[in-house]
This record gives structure tokens, C-alpha cells and sequence, in this order.
């Protein structure tokens, strides 16, 4: 057997990303450990695949270092949705960014964003069955 496992995002402030990986994007907390020096959740897709684990209370680099959105070496992952403008409103209300233009495939519209760490993901619009 061969499958991916769980997607792992370290985050500097856990909070502001556990609110928008929960409410932005409509993840279900699983698993919390709030500790004050790592603190930790296992999140769920509502229709299933890989879980998101957050680690908080990590500090990459200075605010002044901070590369631009995108510039990093960077594993990206894909969040298929019905509902792309749902979504893309989602994460621009609780703190992410837009990082390219939308364009568009085969009639699915696809975009790269990045939540308030700058962890960057595609949103890929995939047709309701």
C-alpha cells in the first residue's frame, strides 16, 4: 500500500490560524492540544481525504527577514471545492491572500493562496456530482 498521509502547516500565531483553517475554510477540529509551547490540532476535510495538522508557536524568521508570499521552497497541496467563490471569500475574510491571478482549465477555475503564515495552497473548483 502507498498513500499520502496527513498535510503538516506550522504556524506563528496557532490561534489566528486555527480560526482560519476552521471558519475560513470550513475544516472540523478533531484533535486539540492547546499547550503554550507547542500547541497542536488535527483538522478534517468535510468530504474526507488527508487531515491538516496544525503545529503552532513557530517563529521562521523575523518580521523584517519574512520572504514574499511564494518565494520559499514550499510543498503546495490542492483544496477542491464546489463553492470557489465561497472559499476564496472565506480566506481573504480571516486573514489569507490571494497570490496569482484566477485562471482557468478545462472550465474549473484554479488560484494560489496563502493563509496568514503564508503557507501557500491551491483552491481548484471542481463540478457539485
Amino acid at each position: 500500500m502507498l498513500s499520502i498521509g496527513d498535510i503538516h502547516v506550522y504556524v506563528s500565531d496557532f490561534a489566528v490560524a486555527l480560526r482560519f483553517w476552521c471558519d475560513g475554510i470550513g475544516l472540523t477540529l478533531v484533535e486539540h492540544e492547546p499547550s503554550a509551547a507547542c500547541p497542536y490540532a488535527l483538522l478534517e476535510f468535510p468530504d474526507g481525504g488527508p487531515g491538516l495538522r496544525l503545529f503552532g508557536g513557530v517563529k521562521p524568521w523575523s518580521e523584517k527577514e519574512r520572504p514574499p508570499v511564494g518565494t520559499r521552497p514550499t510543498i503546495r497541496f490542492d483544496v477542491a471545492t464546489s463553492d470557489f467563490d465561497g472559499i476564496l471569500a472565506a480566506v481573504l475574510e480571516f486573514g489569507g491572500q490571494q497570490v496569482d491571478e484566477i485562471e482557468e482549465y478545462s472550465g474549473m477555475r484554479v488560484v494560489t493562496l496563502a493563509d496568514p503564515d503564508g503557507n501557500t495552497f491551491e483552491v481548484v473548483e471542481v463540478p457539485e456530482e
